[in-house]
C-alpha cells in the first residue's frame, strides 16, 4: 500500500466517522428541541441572551433534566 493510498483510506474513515457522528446527533436534537418546546415556561422570565443559552442548555441537557426531575424556575 502506498503512501497516497494510505492517506486517501484515512480521510475515507474520518469522513465515516463524522457522517456517524451527524446520524447520531440529529435524533438527539431534534428531542432535545421537543422537551425545550414542551418545558419552556421559564423563559418567559428571561430575555436576551439570557433565554437564548436557556433554551440551548436544555435542547443539549434534555435526558439529565429528564432523569434528574429538575423543575426550572
Amino acid at each position: 500500500m502506498t503512501a497516497t493510498e494510505n492517506a486517501l483510506e484515512q480521510r475515507s474513515w474520518v469522513r465515516d466517522l463524522i457522517i456517524l457522528g451527524v446520524w447520531l446527533a440529529l435524533p438527539y436534537l431534534v428531542v432535545g428541541v421537543f422537551w425545550a418546546d414542551a418545558h419552556r415556561q421559564h423563559l418567559s422570565k428571561l430575555h436576551g441572551l439570557d433565554a437564548t443559552a436557556s433554551y440551548v442548555g436544555e435542547v443539549i441537557a434534555w435526558p439529565v433534566l429528564i432523569f434528574a426531575d429538575v423543575n426550572l424556575e
